[in-house]
This record gives structure tokens, sequence and C-alpha cells, in this order.
């Protein structure tokens, strides 16, 4: 196993690392709130060159992919967690101001919608609508083009994860314990009820079936168009990431061990990790990528599960899926940092965003909030999404619902249905 580090390793935890060691033991939830600082704590988005994310400074960033020098930067009123995404020359993201932005690819603001509450939830684009949820229990739909809101539907607890849109039917679960599909008019199909929240990671579909975590500790598989339960895999301890799939194979992170099961729900193998996977988890090719409370990111044999690679950063890496361009490696930290390293664990820059203090986090236990806490660290598918005739494939993680060649996918062409 190779092991690369941004600074000389010390097995030494800081106060700080404790504090959120403390805050993520098993009996809390996960953390999802986050005040101004300057982590990156979303998944970014590279496209054209171009790689794309927001940051807890409330700025969104565009940088070069090759060098990262910034190009422009977009202010909000709120931390920016909210993964990205684009479509036909605009980029949808949501803040923690409870704003829902469509920004140019030259950084010019060309609408905002206002939610009632902060958006953690990446956006769907599908037919000249956007679909995203909220903290406020509501999934949005709204016009693509002017931001005006087309309805809205209701849940009883917020929706962090992104909602999926397949055989034009809207997947997405609620903390409310259930999960849920509807209409593209936002009309009820069925719900699911879990035994705990559903809401936190994003869900995969393929050949049918929708697939998700609940806080329940087991994964779930539906039928998609009934809603009726497949199986359920019991992972003992909760989901701390999101199902990520390739081939026959689901791949996912809880609080002490990392899983690849089968699409029907047989354990292929699962590796310990003694902390609990980072939020985040990406597959490339023959590799899957998770971090963990320990600072690094850990590069896995996707067939074996044998740990090929870590690299070290300088901070916790959290919330964020790594993306993919050019042989190169993409991913926010803790550290209020953007990195870019090579598929062989080596840094080629690291971006710093406009506030060197970490953001203040809190999470919640049987209901109350805990105090805010400083985090400090060292310097160290089937088609999952349809789209429309003409498919513009985003860079970032390769999506499900590209079966192509790899090498036309990463030019960044255009595909016909």
């Amino acid at each position: 196993m190779v092991e690369t580090d941004t600074e000389e390793n010390s097995s030494e935890k800081t106060i700080q690392e404790k504090i959120l060691l403390r805050l993520m033991q098993e009996e809390r939830k996960p953390v999802t709130d986050f005040s101004a600082g300057g982590s990156v704590v979303t998944s970014p988005l590279v496209r054209n060159g171009v790689v794309y994310f927001g940051s807890c400074d409330k700025n969104f960033y565009a940088l070069d992919a090759e060098n990262g020098k910034m190009l422009w930067s977009f202010p909000t009123e709120g931390p920016v967690v909210s993964p990205p995404s684009i479509r036909s020359n605009s980029i949808y993201f949501g803040s923690y101001d409870r704003n829902l932005y469509a920004v140019s690819l030259n950084g010019k603001l060309k609408w905002k919608f206002p939610a009632q509450e902060r958006i953690f939830s990446k956006p769907s684009v599908f037919q000249e609508r956007v679909y995203f949820g909220s903290c406020d229990g509501v999934l949005y739909s709204v016009n693509a083009r002017t931001g005006k809101c087309l309805w809205k539907f209701k849940t009883n607890a917020p929706i962090l994860s992104q909602p999926k849109i397949y055989k034009k039917t809207i997947f997405f679960g609620s903390n409310d314990y259930n999960f849920y599909a509807l209409t593209l008019d936002g009309k009820p199909k069925w719900k699911f009820e879990t035994g705990k929240e559903a809401g936190f990671f994003n869900s995969v579909i393929y050949n049918d079936t929708v697939y998700f975590g609940s806080f329940d500790s087991h994964i779930y598989a539906l039928k998609a168009n009934t809603g009726n339960l497949l199986w359920k895999f019991d992972a003992t301890k909760p989901p701390n990431t999101p199902i990520k799939r390739k081939d026959n194979f689901l791949f996912f992170g809880t609080r002490t061990h990392f899983y690849a099961i089968n699409t029907e729900g047989k354990l292929v193998w699962k590796l310990p990790i003694g902390n609990h996977a980072g939020s985040g988890v990406s597959v490339f090719r023959d590799m899957v990528f998770f971090s963990g409370n320990d600072n690094h990111l850990y590069g896995v044999d996707a067939k074996t599960g044998k740990v090929v690679w870590k690299f070290r950063a300088n901070g916790y890496i959290s919330h964020t899926c790594p993306a993919f361009y050019n042989g190169k490696i993409y991913f926010g930290c803790w550290d209020c940092s953007l990195y870019c390293v090579t598929q062989n664990a080596e840094l080629v820059w690291r971006f710093e965003t406009s506030l060197s203090c970490p953001s203040l986090v809190f999470s919640e236990q049987n209901g109350q909030e805990t105090e805010k806490q400083p985090i400090e660290w060292e310097e160290t598918e089937e088609k999952e999404t349809e789209l429309e005739e003409k498919k513009e494939f985003e860079y970032g993680e390769p999506s499900e619902d590209y079966t192509g060649e790899l090498k036309n996918y990463l030019k960044g062409k255009k595909y016909m249905d």
C-alpha cells in the first residue's frame, strides 16, 4: 500500500479532532450544520477543464482544473454545501442562505429562488425543471430558465439528498423516516417507511430497482414502480455515505466498515476502517475512493476491498465525493482547501478558500442541538436520470446513466439516445 502525506505523519489527534469525533459518535446524527468558515464540505464538479464547487466561506468557485488558479467566485449569504449541477450553460446550487442559485458559466447571476430553509441537497435538472430538497422538508420544482416555482411537495423533516429522476418518476428520501416516489407534477405515487431517517444520502436506481440507506442501519432495495420491498441488508451500523454503483455492485460506508454488496443484497467484501467513512464516496474504473475521519482519502480495489493507497490531507475530509478529470482526483477538505491529486496519490495543487479558519459545526442528539464547536486542524442504471434527446454529460464522477466508452465520456462530447 502506498501512503502519501501533505505533512509528517502523526498518530496523536488534536483536541479539535477529538471534538469532531465526539460530535459524530454513534448515537448522534451526521453533522449537517456548518457556520461560516473556509471549509469545503461539498462535492466538486469538473467540466471542460473547470472545477466548480462551493465553500463554507459563502462563495461558489470556478478554478482552472490543471493549475488550481481561480477563474471567478460568486458570493452568497451563507455556507455553500450543496453540490452543483450543470445543464445548458447554467450552474445550479443551493446555499445555507436559503436560496437556490442559477449562475452562468462565467459566474453571473441568472436568477435565485428563495426556499424557506437552508439547502443542502444537490439539484437535479430534467426537461427545463430543477428539483431540489430543503431543510424545510419541502421538495421543490422550479423552472430552470426563470426560477419560477412550479410546485412544492411537503414532508415532515429535512430533505438533504439529491432527488433522482427515473422513468418520469422522482425518488428521494426524507428524514421523516420515509422514502418517496412522485410524478413529475409532484403527485405522490408511493412511499416506503423505514425505521429512522432516510434523507441524509443519495439513492441509486438501476434495473427498475431503487437502492438507498436509512439511519436504521439498513440498505433497502425497492421495486421502482410500486415501492415494494425486494430485500434489505443489515449493515449493523448506520450508513455514513451515499451508495455508489458499478456494474452489479453497490458500495457504501458506515461508522465501522466500508462495504461492497451485490445488487441482490449479498455481501461481497467489507473493509474494517476503525473510524467512520467521511460521508463521501466515488467509484472510478476499478477503484473506490472514500475518506475516513483520520484525514485520509483512501483508494481501494473495487473487486477485492484491498487498500491500494491513501493520501493524507491537512484536515478531515467530509461530505465530498471526489471528482475525476484528466487523470486527476479533486476533493474538498475541512482545512479550507480543495485538493487535486493524481491517481497515484501525489499532490498536484491545493487551492485555499477566502477564509483560513475552518467552519464551526454542530449536530443533534435526541432532537436537541449541541453547542457549536470550532474544528481546527494541524498544518499538515439503467439510466439513473433520464435526460432529453441530446445528453450532455458533466465531468466529475461518471454517471450511471452513461454506458459508452470512458474515453469518450472524458472528451465531453454530446451523445444521442
